[in-house]
């Protein structure tokens, strides 16, 4: 049996266990050649389906196009990546940290996860918790209540705040919404066509994200952080992006790969991807991104020019303990 095939084989098992109206959708390059794959569950039981072009919410995946696009700015000659970050804010920090484009991109910025008591505001919105959080209490925050949790450049620490801080950033240089520039930069040029950031914006089937019960969950909407988590992808774009990565001679993306921070043993983060560098492996750069009842993850081998994209109505923890780690397997 082929890598794909043990996997498929392994994630119908799977399947037995999940909710009803379950739903993946996952490609594969190899050689240039992409496939996709199709599985869903229903009352009548597991079956395929063509759905390379339904919509899920992709969750953090979305940080690995914020990445991009800095790599862009940086190719372009309009920043630096070790630009300190406030050359390019109105307002100053609280205790005025040296904080670089690299460090929000490789998450060793100190900024914490999210901001410190985002969930406390009276106005906070448990089923949807980014969309209400308002550029004015992201600088009330960042100028009056930051406290950074590492010296900049010190150690990797994921940050929500950090990737969206740095969207929010490119969004003043360039002078209009971070979504705006995602589809001039990257949705477009790669014919993303049902890639968006507002549901509302989608005109193919969109899925209906599951909780662990099988319970229908609410759209995310990344707000003013949406550099973070904001984009709804499909497998079939997500294929194209996987594609421009494994794009050799692709300067932003030459960009992204060359810049790495040790995380952990085995581990790397570069801008917007995580790398896993096992010995006598090739290293498999990967992204992976959950909202309440969605998940999903991008796999990209550059040396053997193999890619794995997946997107699913799955509740983030179970993707990530049942099926997350079966994913690299598919690109070794």
């Amino acid at each position: 049996m082929t890598n794909i095939e043990v996997f498929i084989s392994k994630i119908k098992t799977i399947l037995e266990i999940l909710p009803v109206h379950t739903q993946l959708s996952f490609s594969t390059i190899e050689k240039g050649k992409t496939k996709f794959y199709g599985l869903n569950k229903d009352e009548n039981g597991i079956g395929y389906l063509n759905n390379q072009s339904f919509a899920f919410e992709i969750g953090s995946v979305t940080k690995a196009f914020t990445g991009n696009i800095l790599a862009q700015l940086i190719d372009e000659g309009k920043v630096k990546l070790d630009d300190p970050i406030r050359n390019f804010l109105s307002f100053e920090l609280k205790g005025n940290p040296s904080i670089t484009f690299k460090h929000l991109a490789q998450h060793t910025s100190g900024l914490p996860r999210m901001p410190k008591g985002y969930d406390d505001r009276e106005n906070f919105i448990k089923e949807n918790p980014f969309s209400n959080y308002s550029e004015e209490e992201l600088i009330s925050y960042l100028t009056k209540k930051l406290e950074i949790e590492s010296e900049p450049g010190e150690k990797a620490a994921y940050s929500n705040l950090g990737s969206g801080v740095l969207s929010y950033i490119i969004s003043k240089i360039e002078e209009r919404p971070f979504s705006e520039i995602v589809e001039e930069k990257i949705f477009r040029p790669l014919n993303m066509s049902n890639s968006k950031f507002n549901v509302k914006d989608i005109s193919t089937n969109m899925i209906k994200g599951l909780d662990k019960e099988g319970n229908f969950t609410s759209f995310w909407d990344g707000g003013i952080l949406n550099g973070c988590l904001g984009i709804i992808s499909t497998t079939e774009d997500l294929a194209k992006f996987a594609g421009m990565t494994l794009d050799p001679l692709n300067n932003p993306v030459i960009l992204q790969v060359k810049h790495v921070f040790p995380a952990k043993p085995e581990i790397y983060t570069n801008l917007g991807w995580l790398v896993i560098n096992l010995p006598g492996v090739d290293p498999v750069l990967k992204i992976n991104g959950g909202t309440a009842g969605y998940a999903a993850s991008i796999f990209v081998n550059r040396e053997k020019q193999k890619a794995f994209t997946f997107c699913s109505n799955i509740q983030p923890d179970r993707y990530m303990e049942l099926i997350e780690p079966l994913c690299i397997e598919t690109v070794k």
